[in-house]
């Protein structure tokens, strides 16, 4: 995917697509998918819950091309080692939380902090332990309008970093 598709895809305006005004976010083992919608095109937000431990994934995909990542957080989990290259943090360490964000020459293997100022998500430690604070500012962050129109429903059983 170029550089341009892959912007104008993380940069448009969203909607959940949700017929539910109730979203029931997975429990520990889970996976859940979310639609939203553009103008233009359809896309595809993830919650999974199924890795080791009960990490948590949070990753938006444009269902044409369900198979590159455009944009993927990592709440908890193992390090991830970035590839080397010609990009700041080339071939380091980046712990968790990151976040993963698609590029044309490297697809989502570059991961950031999350208070690199590229990302700037805005999660606090402790609201990282919330998975409905962490999902709504990561729909707020892939650009989705009407986050308001639903209520995002779990049960405590939340057991991250």
């Amino acid at each position: 995917m170029d550089s341009k598709l892959i912007n104008e895809f993380i940069l448009c305006l969203k909607k959940l697509s949700h017929k539910d005004p109730i979203i029931n976010l997975p429990l520990i083992g889970e996976y859940h998918k979310l639609k939203a919608d553009s103008s233009k095109y359809s896309f595809l937000i993830d919650i999974n819950r199924k890795g080791r431990k009960g990490y948590l994934t949070l990753q938006l995909r444009n269902s044409n091309y369900q198979d590159k990542p455009l944009i993927r957080l990592d709440i908890s989990g193992p390090a991830h080692k970035n590839p080397e290259g010609d990009f700041e943090g080339a071939g380091q360490i980046i712990p968790c939380p990151h976040m993963h964000i698609a590029t044309e020459k490297y697809g989502d293997s570059i991961a950031y902090p999350l208070d690199h100022e590229s990302i700037n998500l805005h999660l606090t430690y402790n609201m990282l332990h919330d998975l409905v604070i962490v999902l709504r500012n990561f729909l707020k962050y892939i650009n989705t309008g009407n986050i308001n129109d639903f209520y995002f429903h779990y049960q405590d059983q939340l057991n991250l970093i």
